[in-house]
């Protein structure tokens, strides 16, 4: 009792504990939560922020032209145009707002009311955008092609200045603080310090391709395409630089930093988010479920906009303690993990008959333990080759995964979509159809040739003689499956085949017919494909429980005056009803997954007369790139295949029992 009464405390304190750590967990992982959600309601996709620190106001350029300023949530004017705005500029006084804008224009908007002041034709796609601290000079730069891109400058007055060429695709531009130069980013990972003339000065190398620049307080941020990110000062002197650990391989879209320029943020086009700390070392990751298109500023952090017409804010204050907080969620988490094993542990041994059960179990584990390491290797090299694929397909049913999305950034869940897609698209009731067909034309091969082959070579009075009939039956089972099918596809040939010749002889040539090609015969051409059906497998298994019978038994029922067929019907077909349940089996698990005749035959043809799921399977992995939908195929197919091992299995134990 006073054990008992000992476990009953540990399992009280075990219990309060994990409550402890569930609560602790809970709050630490919203403390962690370094993203807060602004109130913009643009009803637009944004592509571009800026923020004024001044009067507090944010601004935002949507991807269908809506350009809008919020003050604390409260939307103070709507501005609309064409294009997409690619980039907004705030002037030196907080008095204009510069938008380059996709439709080949470069707008200026007067900030206090919205109205628009100035509207350049570039004539060109315009991808970025710099106004000096004068508002004397604005610098813009276009794409034309993959390696044409044009930096011009325009006056205040939209007043075209020069116009300078370019053979590499630009991705950024920036004025320097002496508002002579310029930073210009390119697509080889170059950032050149150029003059208003275009004349190259100095030259920084990142070596992989910029994705975007901005210019904070006299610093100039550059991400590249591979997850590198420098702080650049104008004289291009590498002041910080870190990388992100891009783990789910997302594509790289923006770059952001704080007020004190202590924390980078870096965006992605898959809308996952990465924060790095003073240190460079990555602080925080967040999926925002859409395109990151664009960063700005903010007196507190650092805004973020995108493709989900979402502003969110990142809190440099929250940002300070997000590692503290990760650090006690996963402590709680471990704390949850032990602290409730103990918890199961105490009540089992305050249960008799589960303290005698789980004590029996551990002393066979440990009485077998060199078997259970013996065995172990070979239980590690199944899960890797075999078990995790199929874990990994029946996650991967319920997701886009594709060749088109095929890293961890690009895979979302999509939950019964891939589902649905067999339903509407047809193709997978059209194959059920005919797999049904074949199911049952196969079952019915299998249970009644080498069935009556088996019986006549069991039959068949001398050993020797049993034994030269049943070579020659399994003899053409060293032939290939693949030579098989091609030997048939031989023999439907319209032209030069052996089914059609033989009709020509017997003058039945209304007989003949293109049998591969016709969708009235091309699935009975596939289901009489290995004519006469004596499967060597099923022979042997057959042949194998007949001759289990004992002799006894047979002259017994000789002697009472069973005839050769009575006593086939009446004793030998019951006894060896065990190896008819585990062909049956076999048979329908081997007609669900079969699809390499079919695909050399017809592919699945003509038009879908001989399709079938396995084949949809293997085209929407092989040709189609649709993994998520072919791993969606391949868990109905599992739970058939289950399903049916589990009546065989029942069958074969009912007639054991």
């Amino acid at each position: 009792m006073k054990r008992r009464a000992v476990w009953y405390v540990v399992i009280a304190a075990a219990f309060l504990l994990t409550a402890a750590c569930v609560g602790v967990k809970l709050v630490s992982e919203k403390r962690a939560e370094g993203m807060e959600r602004v109130e913009a309601p643009t009803r637009d996709s944004n592509r571009s922020i800026v923020y004024d620190q001044e009067r507090g106001i944010l601004y935002t350029g949507g991807h269908n032209g809506t350009l809008a300023a919020y003050r604390d949530g409260e939307k103070l004017w709507e501005a609309k145009a064409e294009g997409a705005h690619r980039k907004l500029v705030l002037g030196k006084n907080g008095e204009k707002l510069y938008a380059a804008n996709e439709a080949n224009r470069v707008y200026v908007y007067r900030t206090s009311d919205g109205q628009q002041l100035l509207s350049v034709n570039v004539q060109r796609r315009v991808v970025g955008l710099a106004v000096d601290e004068e508002e004397s000079r604005i610098a813009v730069i276009t794409n034309t092609g993959e390696s044409k891109s044009n930096l011009i400058f325009y006056s205040p007055e939209g007043e075209e200045l020069s116009n300078i060429p370019y053979t590499t695709q630009l991705k950024g531009i920036e004025f320097c603080d002496d508002n002579e130069t310029l930073l210009l980013a390119n697509k080889r990972g170059e950032i050149t310090r150029i003059t208003q003339r275009g004349e190259a000065l100095d030259m920084y190398r990142v070596n992989f391709e910029v994705i975007q620049m901005k210019k904070w307080k006299g610093t100039y941020w550059a991400v590249a395409k591979n997850g590198i990110y420098v702080a650049l000062d104008q004289d291009l002197n590498c002041i910080r630089s870190g990388k992100i650990d891009n783990t789910v391989k997302a594509k790289i879209s923006a770059v952001g930093v704080d007020t004190e320029g202590r924390y980078v943020l870096v965006g992605t086009e898959e809308g996952y988010l990465f924060v790095m700390d003073e240190k460079d070392r990555q602080i925080y990751m967040a999926d925002m479920k859409a395109k990151i298109t664009d960063t700005g500023t903010s007196r507190q952090g650092i805004y973020v906009a995108g493709y989900g017409d979402y502003v969110w804010q990142a809190h440099a204050d929250n940002l300070a303690h997000i590692g503290l907080y990760q650090s006690l969620s996963a402590a709680a988490q471990y704390g949850i993990c032990i602290f409730a094993a103990v918890t199961t542990l105490g009540i089992l041994m305050c249960i008799p008959k589960a303290k005698s059960t789980a004590a029996e179990f551990l002393k066979k584990i440990w009485r077998y333990r060199m078997a259970y390491l013996m065995l172990l290797p070979i239980f590690l090299l199944l899960f890797f080759f075999n078990y995790r694929g199929t874990f990994r397909a029946l996650v991967r049913a319920f997701t886009n995964w594709s060749a088109g999305n095929h890293t961890a950034a690009e895979i979302d869940f999509i939950g019964l979509d891939n589902f649905r897609t067999m339903v509407k698209e047809g193709y997978f009731m059209v194959g059920i159809r005919n797999l049904i067909l074949i199911l049952a034309t196969n079952v019915l091969k299998h249970l009644t040739v080498p069935m009556l082959v088996a019986w006549l070579i069991y039959s068949i009075k001398g050993d020797r003689r049993k034994y030269v009939h049943r070579f020659l039956f399994v003899l053409p089972i060293v032939v290939p499956g693949v030579v098989g099918a091609l030997v048939w596809q031989k023999i439907y040939d319209p032209s030069i085949g052996l089914l059609n010749q033989i009709l020509g002889v017997l003058h039945l040539e209304s007989w003949q017919r293109v049998w591969l090609g016709d969708a009235k015969t091309a699935i009975w051409a596939v289901i009489f494909m290995g004519f006469p059906f004596v499967s060597a497998m099923a022979l042997l298994v057959y042949y194998g429980g007949l001759i289990n019978i004992g002799d006894d038994m047979i002259e017994s029922a000789r002697i009472d005056g069973g005839g050769r067929w009575e006593i086939f019907w009446k004793i030998q077909l019951p006894m060896i009803r065990p190896q008819i349940s585990m062909i049956m089996t076999l048979t329908i698990l081997n007609s669900m997954k079969e699809f390499n005749s079919i695909y050399i035959l017809t592919s699945g043809g003509p038009g879908t007369a001989t399709y079938v799921p396995a084949l949809e399977l293997y085209l929407n992995v092989k040709q189609y790139g649709r993994y998520g939908y072919a791993s969606a195929l391949g868990i109905l197919l599992l739970i058939a295949t289950v399903a049916v091992t589990m009546v065989s299995n029942r069958l074969t134990r009912g007639k054991e029992e």
